[in-house]
Parts: C-alpha cells; structure tokens; sequence
C-alpha cells in the first residue's frame, strides 16, 4: 500500500490537471511498477466509485435572486463547477451585458468550487444575481469612454478631452474613480458617473503609467523623472518618492496588499520599495540590460522581471535573491506574469513568441508563436486554464494553457488588435483596435456580442467591470 501512495503523491504533486486524470494516471504507473494486484483492485475499486459519483447528472434550477423567476433547469455533474451553470445560463440567455453570480445557502458561490464541494444534490435550487457591466475603453482621439453593455444597448459617455492621446484608463478597484494617463504626461482623476474632473496627479514630472493600490486609497507610477511616485487617490497630492534608479522608471505596481512596489527600471535593476514611507528595501539584480516589467506573484511572495536581455527571472521577494532564470526567448521579454495560483509563468517576446513555463521547475512547457511574429497582449484567464493573445493579426485567440491548443478564434476587427483582456469572471473578452472599435466576445463561444463604435482613431485598451 505504501508504494501506491508514494506513487499517487507524487502525481499529484507534478503539473495541475483533473483530480480524476490524476488518479487515473496514478493507477496506470502502479500497474506498470508492479504493485500488488490485490492492492491494486481496491484502488481501482475506489475510482470507479469516485468516477461514478462524479458523472451522476443532477437537476439544479437556476432561479432569479430578486422576482424568484425560473431562468434556467440545467443538467449537470457533481464535479461541474459555477462557471458551467454561467455557462449554460449564457448559452439560454444570450445575455453578455451582465455580471453573472450564483448563491445557494446564503453563500456565493466560487468559479471553481463543485457543485458537490458546495452541497448541492440533485433537485436544489441556485439564485442568480445579476451585475449591469461596463467596458471602458480609451483610444488615441484623446478620449477615453465608458460604455454600459445591458441588453444589447451600448450607451456612451465621453469620460474626458484630454490634452494629448490617452495612454491607459482605468478604474479604480470600487469602480468610483477613472485614472487616465495620456501621452504628454498628465495623471488625471475622474468621477465615472459624472464625467467631471476630480484632480490631476501632482508632480513637476511628466506621469508614464498609474495603478490603484487594492484598497483604492493611492496610486503608484512611473515619472519621467526616474522616480516613481506614490499619490493619494482623493487629491492627487505625491505621497512619496521612490527615487534610488540610475536611468529611467519603466514601471510600478503595488503587491497584493499594497504594502509594497515593485519598480522597473532602464538602470538593469528592480527595486522593492515599502509603498507607505517610500524607502528601498532591497534591489532586484542579475540582468544585463533595461528591465521592461516587474510584477508580483498572487501570494505576494516573489516577484517576475522581463528584461531586454532576452530572459525573465524570478525573484524572492525575502531575501531578494534571484531563484530562476527563464532563458530561450531569442530577442528581449517584453512581459512576464504568474498565472492565478502561481503555478506557471507567462512570458512574452520580441522574437514573436508566447511562453508558458512551470514554476516548480523553471522549464519550458509551451511554444506558442504569434501572428506576424508581434505579441500585443498575452494572459492568463482568471482561472489560469486557457491565454488569451493578441499579436499583429486582426483577430484575438484563445488557447489552452496546458496544450496550447487554439480553442476558440475571435474574428470581425478591420485592423490589428492593440489589446484584449478578460472580464472578471472569465466569461467575455474585450478587444481594442487600430480599426477605431472595442469588440466584446463570449469567452465561451467565441460570438461576438458588442461592438464600440465612436472613437475616431485607434482604440489601444479595453476593460470590462461590474457596474
């Protein structure tokens, strides 16, 4: 029995997959070792128990929170998660305007928690809420807007006439506040509802780029200056300095709990900072040229630089020391991330190439070579098991994170796709494009259920909230 433990323990503590491959896959090196046929029958015994248990369909009604109106009877599985009773809501309703969530007893459900995890057997009933969603969008008209995506109606409000193209918009993480950051370098500060100026971002120097702490009290970015800066996000008013770089800042982010940034700089270095006085904790060093991008992992435990030197690497953000080097990348990285439960990396290149790699090991498990050899975007969905990419093509794709297979296709952009990012939940996509348009997609069947008309030049990012 012990062998088959070992064997099962270690399976299970190699790449992620279904619990049931696991096992499955656990008996089959069993077998191959030789372990006892007596031993053996019981755990496949036990399997086929579990694999019968999981398949039973069970009948779950799906009920309005509010009217108490029946939306949906749905057949599922005890493994089927949440996200497949959004799923088939999606695909009855047809609806892409809304923020889907499901409650049973009081507790809303996870994504990724089974039906069988959440107590619910075969007959129960699951209440819907529904979100209104937003998508914001800003584009090089020097506009940035705001469209409400319910029931198929695309209401606009100009947020901003800004002085220069907008760079970035974005809302702060209680979608009360709009931070737009154009090209001539001014941070400015905006009331959703309204349209009308709250303030601009303080500083003799020109704004690059600006993120919302988690708790949407301060925002961190990079000046041209070679600092970066630390504002409140009520006045405006510079908080702290994070100066210490020898050239440019190319980018700063908060940890997941704020109380530290991570900065990029051109100086070859990273540098981590305590966001709340301002002082360097310590500095992130190994490349040999400018690092493009510095992010935290989800635990807020290490940190990922992409270097113009062609690798990415992979820090502990205690002591500060170098853990992995991600070499194969034949031109420089443009960006890194950690995928959701920080199991894999993402890597993106000017070599035209998308990487996926294994944090345990640091090795390449996935190639994935982008359309005209450009990468625009590249990211994990919210649950970590599919990319979405946008490279020089007039489509955006959708592909499986273990395989690499190209599930879904989305095409209707005249012009290539600047960027695309996932809705919260993972359910829709928007796409920005040089073709003057946001699109929003169904993650699940690829149709595309909005698109943005109104900018008069080229959109370059697109985001999706509840309202």
């Amino acid at each position: 029995m012990g062998q088959i433990v070992g064997i099962i323990r270690h399976v299970f503590a190699q790449a992620p997959r279904d619990p049931l491959e696991n096992l499955r896959l656990a008996v089959e090196r069993a077998e191959a070792a030789g372990v006892e046929q007596e031993t053996l029958d019981d755990v496949k015994t036990k399997l086929a128990e579990l694999e019968q248990e999981v398949c039973k369909e069970l009948a779950v009604t799906i009920r309005h929170a509010v009217s108490g109106e029946i939306i949906a009877s749905v057949r599922a599985r005890n493994g089927d998660t949440a996200s497949y009773l959004r799923e088939a809501v999606l695909r009855m309703s047809g609806e892409g305007g809304l923020a889907l969530h499901f409650v049973f007893q009081s507790q809303v459900l996870d994504e990724r928690t089974t039906l069988r995890d959440a107590g619910i057997c075969d007959g129960d009933t699951v209440y819907l809420v529904q979100t209104p969603l937003l998508c914001l969008t800003a584009s090089f008209d020097g506009t940035a807007r705001i469209w409400y995506l319910q029931n198929g109606d695309c209401r606009k409000m100009l947020v901003a006439q800004l002085g220069g193209q907008v760079q970035s918009a974005t809302f702060s993480p209680d979608g009360l506040v709009l931070l737009t950051v154009s090209l001539d370098g001014e941070g400015k500060l905006w009331c959703p509802e309204t349209g009308k100026l709250i303030c601009e971002l303080a500083g003799s120097a020109a704004v690059l780029s600006g993120e919302f702490s988690s708790d949407g009290k301060r925002i961190t970015g990079a000046a041209d200056d070679g600092c970066a800066n630390v504002w409140s996000a009520s006045t405006g008013e510079c908080l702290q300095v994070l100066s210490g770089h020898g050239d440019d800042v190319k980018s700063a982010v908060f940890s997941p709990d704020s109380s530290l940034i991570v900065t990029a700089s051109c100086d070859g270095t990273a540098g981590l900072w305590c966001s709340s006085t301002g002082s360097r904790q310590r500095s992130l060093v190994g490349h040999s040229d400018v690092v493009k991008s510095a992010m935290f992992s989800f635990d807020g435990l290490r940190v990922i630089t992409a270097s113009m030197d062609g690798t990415a690497r992979v820090w502990n953000v205690e002591p500060g020391d170098c853990v992995q080097v991600l070499k194969g990348h034949a031109k420089a990285v443009n960006s890194a991330a950690f995928s959701p439960d920080d199991q894999l990396y993402l890597t993106s290149s000017f070599d035209g190439t998308v990487r996926v790699w294994e944090a345990a090991s640091g090795e390449c498990n996935l190639t994935l070579y982008a359309d005209n050899k450009v990468v625009n975007t590249a990211m994990f969905s919210p649950d970590g098991t599919s990319l979405l990419i946008a490279s020089g093509a007039e489509c955006v794709r959708l592909l499986s994170s273990v395989t690499g297979e190209c599930l879904l296709t989305l095409q209707g952009h005249h012009d290539w796709v600047r960027a695309a990012a996932f809705s919260p939940d993972g359910m829709l996509i928007a796409s920005a494009s040089y073709d003057g348009t946001a699109r929003v997609w169904s993650a699940v069947t690829g149709e595309c259920l909005q698109t943005l008309v109104g900018h008069t030049e080229a959109v370059i990012s697109a985001e999706i909230i509840a309202a």
